[in-house]
């Protein structure tokens, strides 16, 4: 059954644009941070950090993917939102603190919705075949 799943799992990402990619991993990340929230209240330190390495591993890839010659401005800024993430959920491993956990999970899913709305909104398919830089800046404009 495990291999049916995982074939499935493949056939989806292979299938789904990059938006909806981007919000499955956000997802992610959220549900690793609140299992490791549930290891972290039991003092389960082993399965705590298990599960925050596994959120932190998803904002690297979110950090590495970034495009910083097409993207300029935003994917500075959010190579610094995710650096400073990591770090924060490093010191949030250290520390124990859930709160700081919680901190780190309604900023993911603050991301999570923008990206959400972006990758289902009509025009998003227009955005995708844009090469200018003008108007890549228009159409993001339209959708925010």
């Amino acid at each position: 059954m495990d291999n049916r799943f995982q074939a499935y799992r493949q056939v989806d990402i292979n299938t789904t644009n990059r938006g909806k990619i981007v919000v499955m991993l956000f997802s992610g990340a959220i549900t690793f941070l609140n299992k490791a929230k549930i290891h972290m209240n039991n003092n389960d330190f082993v399965n705590k950090g298990k599960y925050i390495i596994k959120a932190q591993n998803i904002i690297d890839e979110l950090n590495y993917s970034l495009d910083m010659e097409k993207g300029q401005e935003i994917s500075k800024n959010l190579r610094s939102i995710y650096t400073f993430l990591n770090r924060y959920l490093s010191q949030a491993n250290v520390q124990c603190k859930p709160e700081m956990l919680d901190k780190a999970i309604i900023i993911l899913e603050k991301f999570k919705n923008a990206f959400d709305e972006i990758a289902n909104n009509p025009e998003y398919s227009e955005a995708k075949e844009i090469k200018n830089k003008e108007q890549v800046e228009n159409s993001i404009r339209k959708l925010i």
